[in-house]
């Protein structure tokens, strides 16, 4: 077990001149490097060995050629990317970039004929005429009897699909790839809501219905990346997932899931890595392109939404786009400028319920707690993209791409009634109990006694203000046979959460009885009174806990260099290999200026009066509330005299919310792709494989409490002293390493020239949460005990096999079928022995503990987790009259796991929590001439939230959720288009269920919203 602590582990405190328990061994790139290439000599060999068996007469003597040119779409004037040229009488072939161009080297003089052929557009055959070591130019221009000039949406929107499908289908690797406006408007233009309509996708909303984290192939958001044309995005405070609603998709070109990874891509995925591919402006054929789009937001007052909803019932969403190619330095179309910007209010209002039963899988079961709450919250983004594309030479091509975006909430307040009993789920019900016999599964009655409870507690109005900005920088080099990349990145993400100028308070009545009826309605049961003081009065109500103030800055910062070169071999065999280096260094730290305050007074607070909530409108409780702003202001309270603040408490923070982990990344690889043949079965085989080597070390530091703290008196007497004596000595400073090898190889077959098979074996991980890593201590005086954090935990570590068989078909359509398995190990356990405290000063803790047993997370146990993916996509242009405007999509994902999961129990897919073993989306749309419609399917079936074997009666389930989205356009212009949208068309509830389908735990109503707005191009 020991020996899967990692490479070192060391703590000690903040003195330069103690040593570590264990130092870290030294790695800079080069030895990486060095032992990378010493263990992959044999692979290269083999492999160079296979290209001179088959190797002809150079293809570059100096009588041949090439062709060089750009590909087109004539009816919406963009330059594509992954069309194919080929030469089929010599067996070449070459794909545009993502700029339209391409180069086909290796030519023989003479006059040949070129096919030049795109999904979704007619293919194209002419003669070109090579003059020996001469360059030929020539530009092809597609289009289809489908297109109509006059109707660029249809045109745009079947661009959209052929070039999503066509960078899926030229992957060498598993690759889900989608445009960002294949799905029409969605409801805040989010990533997230492009990203959970994919296969192998799945997640449920937030409690406010946002789309932000997801399971990929199984696997929780924390467990995979999202990167920005494959640089790392920074995510929030101390974790790795990364909320995708928190970036609109307006200002990207294409979302891709990479799930088979590859040796020259990070490999810290355990799902798949998320990529959102930016506009090149290159690639516009037209000099200028405007774009824009205006909507409204709304909450219809027709349908059923919280009050506090009503009162703000409209919120504008807009983003605007601006491409120009321009002629510079004696260049021609050299320089291409990208403006997006973006600018919403996602206005959020849901109304939720939450109960909880008795402790039994029987029925009936009593409800010993019950609770509502309505939450108002106005997230507004503002977000710009500024990307310049500039060739340099007809071999050389740099980019600058800055982004700024922020997402800020400021008024968010959430009113929360709970109602329950403090002898909880397990009490029998007898005469003296709170829980009176003889309850029913629809009636439960609570007597009015001292564990008879109701508290009244306003959050808010909270702050999440999120800052992110990025900087990236990229140039691209091709000298025919090599090429060469490299790029620098810089991000940033700052948050700063917490109560802002408001904060946290609760009212309570003590003893007052009720009884709960949901014979009439489920959402909206009866509350009525059953004795004790009058819960409608808040002259009843008193103050109780704190008055507390959170106020939090939780910092990300990423710094990121990467450089690849490319060699293509001048065989017969198409062959060609690559190598490069990484390096990437990312900082999360995190500070606390929380304050809390104590209620000195003995009389109860003013409420609220105009605060109604949406359970009164339905049920007419009238149950009082307050506003916790009316008592606090500037983070401080309005009337100092009927408050004492915790001093004590704001001292602390300082010392237990600053803390700070720093990972470096140093990583390199070799890699080789090419084809088997050049003739046919070998020839239609290609394959890419390789191996890549990561070195992570990690460095943080953080306070932890002194082995004997302060008493309570002593922290109310002379808190500084308290607070100095607690933490000022006890700075530690945590180090860890280690080095993992990700080898992966990916095989293609063209059964046809439109059936593609897909055989692929690869590594990826899944690195801890950054909290893991932070200094933490846990002391059992009795026991003798100290527990501590892990700066060398190992990643989840996966191999995977992937097999996949695609069948693309015209118009624009394809059809697909896979299955994986994952294999997973190094699930983090904690509670490890890793022997006794040493004696002397240098011991890591200034002399204490000494022969305390140490305990620590480590790796252990083994899980497996397999499935299979559908998809099919096609647009019926071929069908008679009107029905040839109809385009669908669909998907369905089926997974499994099981495994130990690092424990000694065994556990199935109905055991692992946040599991989510069946998703399915949809949609269908539909054009006819100006008009347009288009439906939205998204289904996520029944999953485990809470889970434990010996109480199964408290395990919770979340319900299979199904929501339907419609949205209706009309095309009076290019420039001008009509669109309405309706989010939620059946207004379905998320809902989670405590041990059988009849006991609803929480039960959450978003509600229905409508977009209405105009959009267009010029």
């Amino acid at each position: 077990m020991l020996s899967s602590l990692g490479d070192s582990l060391s703590t000690r405190p903040n003195q330069s001149s103690l040593p570590t328990q264990q130092a870290r061994t030294p790695m800079n790139l080069t030895r990486i490097s060095r032992i990378l290439f010493g263990r992959s000599a044999r692979l290269f060999a083999l492999l160079a060995g296979l290209a001179c068996a088959f190797a002809s007469p150079l293809a570059h003597a100096a009588d041949a050629g090439s062709v060089t040119g750009s590909v087109s779409n004539t009816a919406t004037g963009n330059l594509l990317e992954g069309a194919r040229i080929t030469v089929p009488a010599l067996g070449l072939n070459a794909l545009t970039d993502n700029s339209g161009r391409f180069v086909l080297a290796g030519v023989p003089a003479g006059t040949h004929e070129v096919l030049v052929s795109y999904i979704g557009l007619d293919s194209v055959r002419a003669q070109v005429t090579v003059s020996p070591g001469q360059r030929a130019v020539r530009d092809f221009d597609l289009t289809t009897g489908v297109y109509k000039l006059e109707a660029f949406k249809v045109s745009g929107e079947r661009e959209g699909g052929a070039a999503a499908i066509t960078a899926q289908r030229n992957a060498p690797n598993h690759t889900n790839v989608v445009s960002m406006d294949s799905f029409g408007n969605l409801p805040n233009m989010s990533a997230g809501e492009v990203l959970m309509r994919l296969p192998g996708v799945a997640g449920s909303p937030t409690d406010e219905g946002l789309a932000y984290n997801f399971n990929i192939r199984g696997m929780g958001a924390g467990l995979n990346t999202v990167t920005i044309d494959g640089g790392l995005v920074t995510s929030l405070g101390s974790s790795r997932a990364f909320e995708m609603q928190s970036i609109s998709g307006a200002l990207f070109d294409q979302l891709e899931l990479v799930k088979g990874h590859r040796p020259d891509k990070n490999a810290d995925s355990l799902g798949g890595t998320v990529n959102l591919k930016s506009r090149s402006t290159l690639s516009m054929k037209e000099k200028r392109r405007m774009t824009y789009s205006f909507s409204s937001r709304i909450a219809p007052s027709f349908t059923d939404q919280i009050p506090l909803r009503e009162k703000h019932s409209a919120h504008p969403l807009l983003s605007f786009g601006y491409q120009e190619v321009f002629d510079v330095f004696g260049g021609t179309r050299n320089l291409g400028v990208n403006v997006n910007i973006f600018y919403s209010e996602n206005a959020v209002g849901f109304h939720q319920t939450d109960r909880d039963y008795q402790n039994t899988t029987t029925q009936p079961a009593y409800v010993w707690s019950y609770q509502t709450f309505d939450n108002i919250n106005n997230r507004t983004q503002a977000s710009l993209n500024i990307k310049t594309d500039y060739r340099l030479s007809a071999n050389t091509k740099m980019s600058v791409n800055a982004t700024a975006n922020d997402n800020n909430e400021q008024f968010r307040r959430r009113y929360i009634t709970r109602a329950y009993s403090t002898q909880t789920q397990n009490t029998v019900p007898s005469d003296t109990t709170s829980v009176v016999p003889g309850f029913t599964d629809k009636i439960t009655t609570i007597r009015p006694v001292a564990t008879s409870v109701i508290d009244v507690q306003n959050r808010g109005p909270n702050n999440y203000a999120v800052r992110m900005r990025r900087l990236d920088l990229a140039a691209e080099q091709d000298f025919g046979p090599l090429q060469i990349d490299y790029a620098a990145y810089y991000a940033r993400t700052n948050l700063n959460n917490g109560n802002g100028q408001g904060g946290e308070l609760t009212h309570r009545l003590v003893g007052a009885g009720w009884t709960l009826d949901t014979t009439k309605s489920l959402l909206h049961p009866s509350f009525i009174q059953n004795g004790g003081p009058d819960f409608t009065n808040p002259a009843n109500y008193r103050p109780t806990g704190q008055l507390l103030n959170s106020d939090g800055q939780n910092d990300q910062r990423v710094r990121e260099a990467r450089f690849n070169v490319q060699y293509k071999l001048p065989t017969a065999i198409p062959l060609a290999l690559k190598t490069g280096a990484q390096w990437r260094e990312t900082l999360a730290q995190t500070e606390s200026r929380s304050r809390r305050w104590n209620y000195l007074g003995t009389t109860s607070l003013p409420s609220d009066p105009t605060t109604i909530m949406y359970d009164e409108v339905k049920t007419g409780r009238k149950i009082p509330q307050w506003t916790t702003s009316m008592f606090i202001s500037e983070r401080t309270p309005k009337d100092p005299a009927l408050w004492s603040e915790d001093l004590y408490y704001a001292l602390q923070q300082r010392y237990t919310g600053t803390r700070s982990v720093t990972e470096t990344v140093k990583a390199a690889y070799l890699m080789a792709q090419g084809k088997f043949g050049r003739e046919g079965i070998l020839g239609r085989t290609s394959f890419l494989g390789g191996v890549r080597m990561e070195r992570t070390e990690d460095d943080s530091f953080g306070w932890v409490r002194s082995r004997v703290g302060s008493t309570t008196a002593q922290q109310v007497a002379n808190p500084l002293a308290a607070v100095t004596s607690d933490y000022a000595n006890t700075r530690r400073v945590i180090q860890g390493d280690y080095t993992k090898y990700f080898p992966s190889i990916h095989l293609t077959h063209d059964i046809t020239p439109n059936l593609k098979a897909r055989l692929a074996w690869s590594s990826s991980f899944g690195r801890a949460g950054f909290g893991e890593l932070f200094p933490n201590e846990t002391i059992n005086e009795t026991n003798q005990s100290l527990t501590i954090n892990n700066p060398s935990l190992l990643p989840q570590d996966a191999k995977n096999w992937d097999a996949s068989l695609d069948y693309y078909f015209e118009p624009v359509g394809n059809f697909s079928v896979g299955f994986f398995k994952k294999t997973i190990k190094d699930y983090i356990v904690r509670n490890i022995n890793i022997g006794t405290v040493a004696s002397g000063q240098d011991n890591g803790y200034n002399g204490d503990y000494v022969n305390f047993t140490q305990y620590t997370s480590a790796n252990a146990g083994t899980a497996y987790v397999q499935g299979w993916e559908f998809s099919y996509q096609q647009q019926f242009t071929f069908l008679p009259g009107l029905l040839k405007g109809l385009s669908g999509s669909l998907n369905y994902t089926m997974l499994d796991t099981h495994g130990n999961f690092g424990s000694t129990t065994y556990l199935s897919s109905g055991q692992v929590t946040g599991f989510i073993p069946k998703a399915a989306n949809a949609m269908l749309s539909w054009r006819y001439k100006r008009f347009g419609t288009r439906v939205l399917y998204n289904w996520t079936g029944d999953y485990i939230v809470e889970y434990s074997a010996a109480t199964v009666g408290r395990n919770r389930w979340r319900q299979a959720m199904d929501t339907v989205n419609l949205g209706l356009s009309y095309q009076v212009s290019p420039k001008l288009g009509l669109t309405f949208d309706v989010s939620n068309l059946f207004n379905e509830p998320q809902v989670v269920y405590r041990g059988v389908r009849s006991q609803p735990s929480t039960i959450n109503y978003n509600f229905i919203t409508i977009n209405v707005g105009v959009n267009g191009r010029f």
